[in-house]
């Protein structure tokens, strides 16, 4: 007892940390790293709980992963996530493009503002899974694979961090698909598309055949100028160095390619050597600035919105966007045009290197999406190649001292 009446309980030396027993008859385990005391988050029934939690800290000050409790505690996800994104970069070290950054920002105050107010340490497997499952409902299948895939990349630092031991988010909740099957259109559907613009939308009729022969991404061919095309006779070089891209509450944004390999020069079949020259002709200004495509209204360059329509009306004339129910089903979208042209770009013979260099693809993965049509020329190719004929089984006498018609045998038959 003290003099003020009040029950000392001493700490016990350990060899490592210390342990106390309290009235209640529990342990408390504290350790001191530089120069601090630290508390465990909680007591103890067993002083072998208590002993164990502590190696299991000093274990981790050895390794490295030693995070103060006091700031880990304090971690909101809200908080995290924002120091996240300011600090985020790309695979190659490189600052997040506005549009990517700007879709970030719109998930995290969207989807994810459910777990804004929570404490890292407490976001569990189940309650993604129940957030994910009520994000499938509101949002649909493709939101919710997204948000999920922010949410796992910020957990997966927080783990780097040393705030959580693992993530909680599983990799199967990042799946976006909806289930609809999305394909590139047939030559005949292709034929019907790009005459429908012609009597429609012809000044938007050479996007379609740069995208579906010149395997142009849509925020590629609304930025070219004419000072982009190079015509020799019927041969067209188109050189694509820019990309437009419209972010929501910044306004267009152009900038190079998605990529470093982007950055490129695609030569077009000289058959739509024509096709260039008419619309240059009707459709384009005079000066080498002038875009291919001229935007309606005031608009820095062509918006989806004007595209889509046009779009649309000729999808459902190739019959590849119908109406289903309340809604509508397309099995042919506009990326898919750049698929049809890799694909046949690749059916043609062209190498991994070579297709690479014409799509802007940075890594092999990407580019072998488009191979499957030589794959499968190859396998028609082997199927017609002759196979050896049937031999006649080949019947062999082993040697004996005399043959069948009683002669003395010299070997084998």
């Amino acid at each position: 007892m003290t003099s003020s009446g009040k029950r000392k309980y001493k700490a016990r030396p350990e060899s490592w940390g210390a342990l106390r027993k309290l009235p209640s008859g529990r342990y408390q385990a504290s350790y001191l790293h530089e120069g601090e005391r630290y508390n465990a988050p909680h007591t103890f029934d067993a002083m072998g709980d208590a002993r164990a939690w502590l190696a299991s800290v000093r274990s981790d000050i050895q390794r490295g992963r030693w995070r103060d409790p006091r700031s880990a505690q304090a971690e909101t996800f809200e908080n995290y996530a924002a120091v996240w994104l300011s600090q985020r970069v790309s695979v190659k070290g490189e600052p997040l493009r506005p549009r990517t950054r700007t879709e970030y920002t719109r998930q995290l105050s969207r989807g994810l503002s459910e777990f804004g107010s929570d404490d890292i340490q407490k976001i569990t497997p189940a309650r993604v899974r129940a957030w994910h499952s009520g994000r499938l409902t509101e949002a649909g299948a493709t939101a919710a694979g997204r948000e999920a895939a922010l949410l796992r990349a910020i957990l997966g630092t927080a783990v780097t961090d040393g705030i959580i031991d693992r993530n909680p988010v599983d990799s199967k909740l990042t799946r976006s698909s909806s289930g609809r099957s999305h394909r590139p259109p047939t030559l005949e559907e292709l034929s019907v598309i790009v005459d429908h613009f012609a009597e429609n939308e012809p000044r938007l009729r050479l996007a379609v055949l740069l995208a579906a022969y010149g395997g142009l991404r849509m925020s590629e061919w609304r930025a070219l100028r004419r000072r982009d095309l190079t015509i020799d006779g019927d041969r067209v070089i188109v050189a694509v160095t820019r990309q437009a891209q419209r972010v929501t509450g910044v306004g267009w944004i152009t900038g190079p390619p998605k990529s470093a390999e982007g950055l490129r020069v695609v030569p077009l079949p000289a058959a739509l050597g024509g096709d260039v020259r008419e619309h240059l002709a009707s459709h384009v200004g005079r000066f080498p600035d002038d875009l291919l495509f001229a935007p309606l209204r005031r608009s820095e360059f062509l918006d989806d919105s004007q595209f889509n329509a046009a779009w649309n009306a000729a999808r459902e004339a190739a019959g590849v966007r119908v109406r289903h129910g309340d809604g509508w089903v397309s099995v042919v979208r506009e990326h898919d045009l750049r698929h049809f042209a890799l694909s046949f770009y690749a059916a043609t013979g062209a190498t991994l290197a070579e297709l690479k260099a014409r799509a802007g693809h940075s890594t092999n993965q990407a580019a072998m999406i488009y191979q499957h049509a030589v794959v499968d020329r190859a396998a028609e190719l082997a199927d017609a190649m002759p196979l050896l004929p049937v031999a006649p089984k080949r019947v062999v006498q082993l040697n004996s001292t005399t043959a069948p018609d009683g002669t003395a045998a010299a070997g084998p038959i």
